[in-house]
């Protein structure tokens, strides 16, 4: 029985560090002279930050959302996209709350991350909808006519908001690439 439950002790001991490892490795490439490339590969995860609060009461599609980078990226141990860095998406459709509990509603796709002069294309989208704005129904029956005006709300990324996403495509970044 003892070397079972060794087994089983060496199981999870090699599965503990997968989940903590950073954003994956990817490949280096030689370049002329002693430097090297570094190539970030297509479908690589991305971990941002919301900027500021984005919310239908304002939001028109086509409107820009600023994001930084939340985790580094590593590649072969060195950083290749620091914590910091800007990021961008772009609200697709925003549906303001209405009247009668209506909740609002967005949607938004991931767009870049700008490493100095380098766009990383970054895929990825989310959706928000406004909540907690209850039934028109019962703020009819509770409050009579007056519920005919009771307004839902909207919907919202919020600032400090974590969104995952994944690079668009590889790109190669130089050592001189902002890092």
């Amino acid at each position: 029985m003892p070397l079972h439950y060794t087994a089983i002790v060496l199981v999870l001991a090699q599965a503990a560090p997968v989940a903590t490892a950073p954003i994956p490795v990817v490949t280096q490439q030689p370049t002329h002279g002693s430097s090297t490339s570094l190539t970030l590969l297509q479908d690589t995860p991305v971990e941002l930050m919301a900027i500021a609060e984005v919310n239908t009461d304002k939001a028109q599609p086509g409107d820009l959302i600023r994001f930084r980078v939340n985790r580094a990226i590593e590649i072969g141990g060195r950083v290749a996209v620091p914590v910091g860095t800007p990021a961008f998406g772009q609200v697709t459709t925003a549906k303001d709350a209405g009247g009668l509990g209506k909740s609002g509603r967005m949607t938004a796709k991931l767009l870049r991350i700008q490493l100095g002069e380098i766009e990383i294309p970054l895929e990825g989208e989310m959706a928000a909808k406004g909540t907690g704005a209850g039934s028109a129904g019962v703020a009819i029956l509770l409050t009579g006519i007056a519920g005919f005006f009771h307004r839902g709300n909207n919907a919202k990324i919020k600032a400090g908001e974590i969104v995952a996403g994944f690079v668009g495509s590889d790109v190669v970044l130089s050592p001189s690439s902002g890092t």
